[in-house]
């Protein structure tokens, strides 16, 4: 087994939106090179999203996205990556002028989303790269009176997530 380590960068849009979550962190993957298979763990960075105006924040939240299980996938022959990664999200905190909207941990998705990962011809392991896809954000619960409005904005089709793949030294 090779054993790749790299860093995380990247972002997901929020159903066809303007809005960008920055992703950071890292991914240790554990690859067979006879068959391109391999399966990693990944660890998300909490992010944090402001809207301001002039003057000040208007809307801020902390939004922490967990890997529930190994990240899985394979390079084929062409050098095409394909991989799955099962994801929960979670609104830490929400605060709106200096009020606290969300707290807790308890907004969260209801289920994993799946998220689908491929790369063009060409993606090599130990080079990196970047990946993309597109998938369905589960609906939230237990957001208190804002579960319905964080539906309308975040759940559903028309999500993607775009990352770069950075190969760690010593990993």
């Amino acid at each position: 087994m090779q054993e790749i380590a790299y860093a995380v960068r990247g972002f997901l849009t929020v159903r066809n939106s303007p809005l960008r979550v920055p992703l950071s962190g890292s991914l240790a993957v554990r690859a067979d090179p006879d068959s391109g298979r391999f399966t990693g763990d990944l660890v998300l960075d909490p992010c944090t999203l402001s809207w301001t105006v002039p003057g000040g924040t208007l809307l801020s939240a902390t939004v922490q996205i967990t890997a529930e299980s190994p990240t899985v996938g394979q390079v084929d022959h062409g050098g095409r990556l394909s991989a799955t990664a099962a994801v929960d999200a979670v609104i830490a905190e929400a605060r709106a002028v200096g009020q606290t909207l969300i707290s807790g941990g308890s907004c969260r998705t209801a289920a994993r989303a799946v998220v689908p990962l491929r790369s063009e011809p060409g993606f090599d392991l130990e080079r990196g790269g970047r990946l993309g896809g597109t998938y369905d954000r589960p609906p939230f619960t237990g957001c208190g009176w804002l579960t319905p409005l964080v539906n309308l904005v975040a759940a559903g089709s028309g999500n993607a997530v775009l990352i770069d793949l950075l190969p760690v030294a010593g990993g």
